[in-house]
């Protein structure tokens, strides 16, 4: 559909064009919205009350909280399906097999791939026009630098409603046991040698805790990828390319990412990286964390893994501090994967499908959740009970605000999955007189920045340049593991096996891939 602005007066008429289109193309329940009933600004919403179905993973009750307060406040009742993440996905797809899917898919149960195959099967409509006329608050969102280039298709179209949240600028490291690095009285590390030399003190100066020796180096098997920490020296390996020099280029063939790999086997041959490091399951690598026998542990937080040494949330609960970035010899400035600028936009949380009677109310009522206010409370829960809003528009934690039994009657999980728009610095302030929570994600962000690179962008590639991109990543993917993982745990030799490994990445097609993926950045 092409882009239109609409004039107030033909806005409605357009609409129904719009409506009928959508439903005379995919055969679906869709009907001309009821115009009449139907508020273009303002609350509420509707004159009378309408409703539409959405689908949602969820474990909690979505209607004992938020929900009815959104619904005095818009008139427009959801029909909620909600169940556990497996479930929902399994009750998605008989649904979009069977053609009686609801109005709304929310929450984490599409990918990138499947937002593809529903565009081009027709099952989504397309939401650029009504974002344009009927939004405030997702055209704000929209508006920040880069979130509607990642948003739009090739065909200039948006498809999905953007979830937009003020995030860290990187989100995994290694956090290192500062107890440990008191009681031997060692520094902080700061560079690849000093780094092992801390782990060797761990190991030969740490005695066993509960029992069981302790271990000097461990990982989550679900978010690690030796490559990040590549960055080290000086090329970030995280993943098969990096921008550098804003330009795409391939990392895992670089002599950086071969000297970090005997570095890190050197480790492995050592004893300072857990056995198991390749084949623990997550539940593994978190009892071992939970008993206290990780010197350094690579994760999101501290809590994913270890046990609190104070109940006193405004220090530090943990015995973790964000290890630095590391420098190897002769790298002048080593490097860390970004994880945002700031924000992260999520780009699959939402559709409107072809099924909507009232896809007018539903963009419109999703841009009500991404009032600041609302979207503060789709985290927190109703205003009045854990947060409030100041007369200067700012927000803090009432005094019950921290108490465990009030958070848990009011946290909304039902809308912790749904798009909302926190905006980039927002916070919560403390209760009066009350510090605020120690918070690791600052203190990394402070100590990571200067070492940041630059984000690839994001991008919707058409189904075939997807399917393509698909298969050459997983071949490449799976084949590089596979190989990583042989070389750290020393059942092969990446110095002997370098040039064969370089060779067959080009017969399993990575210079194709790499320009598959340019195309799409253009960069």
């Amino acid at each position: 559909m092409k882009k239109m602005v609409l004039r107030p007066v033909l806005a409605g008429l357009v609409c129904l064009v719009f409506l009928a289109e959508c439903s005379g193309r995919s055969g679906g329940s869709g009907s001309r919205q009821d115009m009449e009933n139907f508020n273009p600004t303002g609350l509420p919403i509707v004159k009378e009350m309408e409703s539409f179905s959405l689908l949602v993973d969820d474990e909690d009750d979505p209607n004992k909280k938020l929900l009815p307060l959104f619904e005095k406040d818009t008139n427009v009742r959801v029909d909620v399906m909600a169940y556990p993440n497996n479930a929902a996905v399994e009750r998605k797809n008989i649904l979009l097999a069977s053609g009686d899917y609801p109005a709304v898919i929310s929450g984490w149960l599409l990918g990138q791939h499947d937002i593809i195959r529903l565009r081009d099967d027709h099952v989504i409509i397309p939401l650029t026009d009504l974002i344009e006329n009927y939004t405030v608050n997702i055209k704000e969102a929209l508006e920040l630098p880069g979130v509607r280039e990642a948003m739009t298709h090739p065909d200039g179209e948006i498809y999905t409603i953007p979830y937009v949240v003020d995030d860290p600028l990187t989100k995994f490291n290694p956090w290192i046991n500062t107890v440990w690095l008191n009681r031997l009285g060692l520094p902080m590390p700061t560079t690849t040698e000093e780094f092992k030399n801390t782990l060797i003190a761990f190991r030969d100066g740490i005695p066993p805790v509960n029992g069981q020796r302790i271990i000097p180096f461990s990982a989550s098997p679900y978010t690690f990828r030796p490559g990040v920490l590549a960055g080290w020296f000086g090329v970030n390996a995280s993943d098969i390319f990096a921008m550098i020099d804003g330009r795409l280029e391939i990392t895992i063939d670089r002599p950086e990412y071969r000297e970090f790999i005997k570095y890190f086997a050197d480790l492995y041959a050592n004893g300072l990286i857990d056995p198991e490091l390749f084949t623990q399951d997550q539940m593994t690598w978190i009892s071992k964390g939970r008993m206290g026998l990780y010197g350094v542990s690579y994760a999101y937080t501290p809590a994913d893994f270890a046990s609190t040494i104070t109940d006193d949330i405004t220090v530090n609960q943990y015995a973790y501090e964000a290890l630095p970035v590391l420098r190897a010899p002769g790298v002048e400035k080593p490097v860390y994967i970004r994880a945002s600028y700031g924000y992260t936009v999520f780009r699959t949380q939402a559709i409107i499908t072809d099924n909507a009677k009232n896809p007018l109310t539903i963009i419109r009522w999703f841009d009500y959740l991404f009032d600041q206010t609302n979207s503060l409370e789709m985290f927190w829960g109703p205003v009045g009970i854990r947060f409030e809003q100041l007369a200067d528009g700012t927000y803090r934690e009432t005094a019950n605000g921290r108490n465990q039994e009030v958070i848990n009657q009011v946290t909304p999980t039902f809308f912790w999955a749904m798009p909302k728009f926190v905006r980039p610095g927002t916070k919560v302030k403390p209760p009066e007189g009350q510090l605020p929570p120690y918070n690791s994600d600052d203190m990394r962000d402070v100590l990571y920045e200067p070492y940041l690179d630059e984000m690839i962008p994001q991008s919707w590639p058409e189904t075939r340049i997807s399917q393509q991109i698909t298969q050459l990543t997983q071949a490449i993917g799976y084949y590089h593991s596979q190989k990583v993982a042989a070389w750290i745990s020393g059942q092969a030799n990446v110095d002997a096996e370098w040039d064969a490994y370089l060779a067959n990445l080009k017969q399993l097609g990575i210079d194709e891939l790499l320009s598959l993926q340019r195309g799409l950045i253009g960069k």
